[in-house]
């Protein structure tokens, strides 16, 4: 077999004389030759490329992003909502099988041109299979709901297609292990939930899929889903709570309670399980906080909204309840991670939860003083997880009921004495434990002991009988100073010395007019007798540093 000629010798020789005339004719009209015009040519065109790539890179960054990702966007957006409203309107005219074709068409046609693009453009692929399982589950969600005259009578049959496609979600999403697709799944379980409209199937897959959020989180470690997901989750049971408008009906709260805060407890204790089932502690960043924070605020929240609407009269047990599961969620957490913060937070919540508790169950104003010796249970809870945050909202919330007690209650000596003597338990705790609650300043414990110096003159004002209060003033003195010797602390020394100093003002301003003589005159002496004394302790406390 002959080979091929590249240089043309075997040419007939008619072609040899045409391309030698061509030639000649170029070289008379002094034309270049065809190939040195297109070598030519080539280094032109190379350099208008390279310009338009320069030129592009340049312009990339915002030009770039809208153009590859927001439009894709916008554009698959933008399909999905004219499919939509080409079955509405298929629907309105009454063609709801064509309408219903036309939806899972669009759907796998989305679909498959997603497959399509999976290797060429991996972001329109992910957007294309969002907007096709989105178009599957509003199809078939238009086979029963929001529809006059449904194509499928049964709802049931209707969920559990729904349901299908939500799995088929949650399993695509797996697989390409991308957690924005699994939130939108579990989106669509909560609207599927919401649509059913029958109580116990809704709370109840309201559970599931919280569940499955949290199963994942463990086992991807997917805490943004986890965070979306409890939001859904307390978001669709206050729909629920107002008459789930989105199945139709009127905004009010239910008429019926249907035992629905058993599935509120639910939740608080799935949502709570993440950080006690993780393998592998992680440091406690803010999406574990956030998780807490949300977790708790939803269950107090839609558990306050459950006490107004159905459960007044049980308010004291049901906050009972509360405290016990953010407590035990608390102290679980504690023993698995050893981790400050988290732990905190639930007992934050669960102890107003016990307040609200003490409240119920004892009236003003003995509740009062079940409140301020609930103080000192939140500082043992507080040494034993080492955490200055629940001492610094214990404060905030000593002061509190410390102030909605001179407001609404009447004054109780048992209550005054009881106040005094959790400050000034808290401020010797904090002192003595100063180490392992990390505490930095002293601002906390003088409040506390602040707060003790001016409740026991209080105390003693309104509970010993007048002429016996500048004695009572007076030993209370004697008793700082003794404190102060035992304790080697120089701010009860200074209690002390004030305590003597508010004692004499008070009598001379008060009990020097209207004391009986008897009474004044013990009082002088008693008083005077003690500032000699404690002036003759100064005076060998400065021979001894001399």
């Amino acid at each position: 077999m002959a080979s091929p000629d590249p240089h043309g010798l075997n040419q007939p020789a008619s072609l040899q004389e045409l391309d030698a005339r061509l030639s000649r004719i170029e070289r008379y009209l002094g034309l270049e030759s065809l190939d040195r015009s297109a070598s030519k040519s080539a280094p032109a065109d190379s350099g208008n490329f390279v310009a338009q790539k320069t030129d592009y890179q340049e312009g990339s960054g915002l030009e770039a992003s809208i153009g590859e990702f927001g439009l894709a966007w916008i554009g698959s957006i933008v399909f999905f909502l004219g499919v939509v409203f080409l079955i509405t309107y298929t629907y309105s005219l009454g063609h709801r099988v064509v309408a219903t074709i036309v939806g899972y068409l669009a759907g796998a046609g989305l679909y498959f041109a997603a497959g399509f693009w999976k290797s060429r453009a991996s972001h329109l692929s992910r957007i294309l299979v969002a907007g096709s399982l989105l178009l599957l589950f509003y199809t078939t969600m238009r086979l029963h709901f929001f529809s006059p005259t449904p194509l499928i009578d049964n709802s049931y049959i209707v969920l559990v297609c729904l349901l299908i496609v939500v799995a088929f979600q949650l399993y695509l999403a797996v697989r390409r292990d991308s957690q924005s697709p699994a939130t939108v799944g579990i989106l669509m379980g909560m609207v599927a939930a919401l649509l059913i409209d029958r109580t116990h199937i809704e709370l109840p897959l309201v559970a599931t899929f919280s569940a499955v959020s949290v199963y994942l989180a463990v086992h991807r470690g997917w805490r943004r889903l986890l965070n979306a997901s409890i939001v859904l989750a307390y978001a669709a049971h206050l729909f629920w709570l107002l008459n789930n408008p989105l199945a139709g009906h009127p905004v009010q709260a239910v008429t019926e309670h249907h035992y629905h805060l058993v599935y509120l407890f639910l939740y608080a204790a799935i949502f709570s399980l993440p950080l006690l089932l993780e393998k592998q502690l992680s440091a406690e960043d803010v999406s574990s906080v956030a998780m807490i924070f949300l977790n708790c605020i939803g269950f107090s929240v839609l558990v306050f909204l459950a006490v107004l609407t159905h459960f007044q009269k049980d308010f004291a047990a049901i906050s009972s309840g509360v405290f016990g599961l953010l407590m035990v969620s608390s102290i679980a957490l504690w023993i698995r991670t050893n981790r400050q913060l988290g732990p905190a937070i639930y007992a934050c919540f669960g102890f107003m939860a016990l307040s609200i508790a003490i409240y119920g169950y004892a009236a003003i104003p003995r509740s009062f003083l079940w409140l301020s010796l609930q103080s000192l249970l939140v500082v043992s809870i507080a040494l034993w997880f080492r955490s200055k945050v629940l001492v610094v909202v214990n404060s905030f919330i000593y002061v509190g009921i410390l102030i909605g007690y001179f407001v609404l209650s009447p004054s109780s000596h048992p209550v005054n004495f009881s106040f005094a003597l959790v400050a000034l338990a808290s401020a010797r705790v904090m002192n003595w434990q100063k180490e392992r609650l990390t505490l930095r300043t002293e601002m906390l414990r003088n409040v506390y002991l602040f707060i003790a110096f001016v409740l026991i003159f209080y105390g003693l004002y309104r509970s010993v009988p007048g002429q016996y209060v500048t004695l009572s003033w007076t030993l209370t003195a004697v008793g700082y100073f003794l404190l102060s010797y035992l304790l080697k602390s120089g701010k009860y020394r200074l209690m002390a010395i004030s305590a003597m100093l508010v004692s004499v003002l008070y009598l001379f301003l008060v009990d020097l007019a209207s004391l009986d003589p008897r009474f004044r005159v013990a009082a002088f002496l008693f008083l005077g007798l003690m500032a000699v004394m404690i002036s003759l302790y100064y005076t060998r406390i400065r021979k001894l540093l001399h």
